[in-house]
């Protein structure tokens, strides 16, 4: 029988070797799955690291990924301000402001014990003690919520707030949290404690757009902040809590309840005793009203940031304007104003008026743009282009002078054409012979087109132009003869600018509104630099001026400017139709121009320069004048009779014993001279 039959060897041998491939197969697969379990753990293990780090690395990216750098102490002051200027005097007196009010920068050391004392108490009574963050404040704070079910208590400490003030947002989220921990831990390694709560204490917002504690304490009580009382210290250290609902000035009951919860945290803090505690409480508060700074300074303030900006960039948002202005002036060119023109600055078609007033520094003292900035922006001074009437007479006088006449030189009233041009005078009557002197304080027209006439217009011109009046005709122009009587626009800014030139002996002067101009920390931005005018007229012909000029005030047209005794020179003009009247005059230490008229150019019913501008320019002067030494203006006496007056007194006399009783009609001497 054979071995290779079904049953035989072979068979066997099959089955295992068979047998030896599965056992051979079950310990391949018990390794395999003894091998994934454990790349599986290490696996794990690694995802878990991996994520780790990466929750990591994107929680600082979240954190820090565009977080601000932390400049240095000066630097700071003038991080994520709102554009706000503030206006003051040469003083230093604030005049107004524009924006967010920041007030000026006041030292830790200035202030009260009292007034650092009040926020540590109710904001971070640990605040010399932790390092930019509380953390036992914030673990109080978040039990109190979490008890209260709601937001009853912030953990933000004094360097927290100021680094969300400085950096931030207020948006309440985890994120600006977080940020506002790191800012204020980089800012505490910056800056000392004291230069912390300084900046806080000059840049915490209490309400009424009051940025720092000096802003809130003029704000609301009408005094810097050096002089806080410990109730006013402790009213304000209330109010970041909800500035706008506490603002004293529109809730003042909120404001005195959360005043109290202030005392008693300085109590608890030890900073004050229970008796001084009840006192503040007992202490009358009296917040003062806001004053309207636009009304009577809008047009000046408009000037001020245009000169300002021209000095320091348009870029710089925090801006401390040190002006020339000098405040009661102002007010009382304001008032003037207002009271002169009364019921007719109202109505369907108001009357306007402007003034301006410079010293002889040329720093502009006063400058009212018309009767009513908040109805209307356009500046009178600076943007209206009027016709200056008799005014212009002063630069054709001039201009005779220099040519070799003399004030006492005889003219006559009469007629005139002059290219088809005829000249009349206001009362359209004719005096016949007069001085130059008489004629130009009486105004006549026709002596004055005549003399403009016999000196030539060009040279009017460039007179005018010489001593500061823009837009006279190009040299070698045309220049017609009505010049004379001020038939080409100006401004009052030019006239003014001009007639100064007599104040200051002849030197040209130019109006500024700006000293200087520094940011809220002190840092100087702008100085304005010496400035010595040039000599436009000979200190004989300024002089002959001065005379004429006084002729006026004294006898003529300007008797309404006079100001008791002082010596002043002036002249008044009316442009024709009466659309336009003026009055500009000075003493030895101001000028001043007044204009009134219709913005429409319609004629004002035959008000004159010597009535309305007249009364406008002495109520301001009067101001002005009121402390300051009575300066002479040189050459302002009035000749009593000079031997050139006595011969041409002779002459007339001779001529009428000649003609006898044949009638011919002769002036009288005082009607020639006077």
């Amino acid at each position: 029988m054979s071995d290779t039959g079904p049953n035989g060897p072979d068979f066997r041998r099959g089955i295992d070797w068979a047998k030896l491939r599965a056992a051979a197969a079950q310990q391949h697969i018990a390794d395999m799955v003894a091998g994934r379990r454990r790349i599986t753990w290490r696996t794990v293990a690694s995802i878990v690291a991996g994520c780790a780090l990466a929750f990591v690395f994107g929680l600082w990216v979240w954190i820090y990924w565009g977080l601000p750098r932390v400049p240095d102490a000066e630097s700071i002051w003038a991080l994520n301000r709102q554009n706000s200027i503030m206006f003051v005097d040469s003083r230093g007196d604030i005049l107004g402001m524009r924006g967010p009010y920041y007030a000026r920068r006041t030292a830790l050391g200035d202030l009260p014990e009292h007034v650092p004392q009040a926020f540590l108490a109710i904001e971070d009574r640990r605040f010399y003690s932790h390092e930019g963050v509380d953390r036992m404040a914030v673990l109080r704070a978040l039990l109190a919520n979490v008890q209260a079910g709601e937001t009853v208590q912030g953990g933000s400490t004094i360097s927290q707030q100021l680094a969300r003030n400085l950096f931030l947002t207020q948006r309440q989220t985890i994120n600006r949290k977080l940020r506002e921990m790191v800012l204020a831990s980089r800012i505490e390694r910056r800056l000392t404690k004291d230069e912390i709560l300084e900046l806080y204490l000059n840049r915490v917002y209490l309400g009424d757009q009051a940025y720092g504690v000096d802003a809130a304490a003029r704000r609301y009580f009408g005094h810097p902040a050096t002089e806080l009382t410990l109730a006013e210290a402790a009213l304000l250290a209330g109010l970041p809590k909800a500035p706008s609902d506490l603002a004293p000035s529109s809730h003042l009951e909120a404001a005195i309840e959360r005043q109290h919860v202030v005392l008693q945290a300085m109590v608890d803090a030890g900073f004050i005793t229970e008796a001084q505690r009840d006192e503040a409480r007992e202490a009358r508060i009296r917040i003062v009203e806001r004053p309207n700074f636009e009304r009577t300074m809008g047009y000046a303030f408009d000037l001020a940031v245009e000169q300002a900006r021209a000095a320091v960039g348009r870029d710089v948002p925090d801006l401390v304007i040190q002006m020339t202005i000098d405040s009661e002036v102002q007010a009382a060119a304001a008032d003037s104003i207002r009271r002169r023109l009364g019921n007719r600055a109202f109505g369907r078609r108001p009357l306007q008026a402007s003034y301006m007033a410079v010293n002889r520094q040329g720093g502009i003292v006063a400058l009212v743009g018309g009767t009513d900035y908040s109805a209307s922006k356009f500046n009178r001074v600076t943007q209206a282009q009027r016709q200056p009437g008799s005014t212009f007479k002063t630069f054709v006088y001039t201009a005779a002078l220099e040519s070799g006449l003399g004030t006492e030189d005889v003219r006559y009233d009469e007629p005139v054409v002059i290219d088809g041009w005829r000249p009349r005078n206001y009362d359209e009557g004719y005096r016949g012979a007069v001085t130059l002197r008489t004629a130009f304080a009486q105004s006549i027209n026709t002596v004055a087109a005549e003399v403009g006439y016999e000196v030539g217009p060009a040279r009017v011109a460039d007179v005018a132009r010489r001593m500061g009046v823009n837009g006279m005709p190009e040299r070698n122009a045309f220049v017609p003869p009505s010049i004379a009587l001020g038939s080409i626009e100006t401004t009052l800014w030019d006239m003014t600018s001009a007639f100064a030139v007599f104040m200051n002996n002849g030197m040209r002067v130019d109006p500024h509104i700006v000293t200087r101009v520094t940011n809220s920390s002190g840092q100087e931005l702008y100085v304005r630099p010496p400035y010595e005018g040039q000599r436009v007229l000979d200190e004989a012909i300024v002089q002959q001026m001065n005379s004429m000029m006084g002729a006026v005030v004294l006898r003529g047209t300007g008797t309404g400017a006079r100001i008791g005794d002082r010596d002043i020179a002036g002249k008044t003009g009316t442009s024709s139709d009466w659309r336009d009247a003026w009055f500009i005059g000075y003493s030895a230490d101001f000028t001043a121009g007044v204009w009134v008229g219709h913005d429409d150019f319609t004629s004002m019913g035959r008000t004159t320069g010597g009535s309305l501008p007249a009364q406008i320019w002495s109520d301001t002067m009067r101001v002005a004048h009121r402390d300051v030494e009575d300066h002479p203006l040189p050459g302002i006496e009035q000749p009593v009779r000079t031997p050139r007056e006595v011969e041409m007194a002779s002459f007339f006399d001779n001529l009428a014993n000649a003609f006898g009783e044949a009638g011919a009609d002769f002036p009288d001497l005082e009607d020639i001279f006077n």
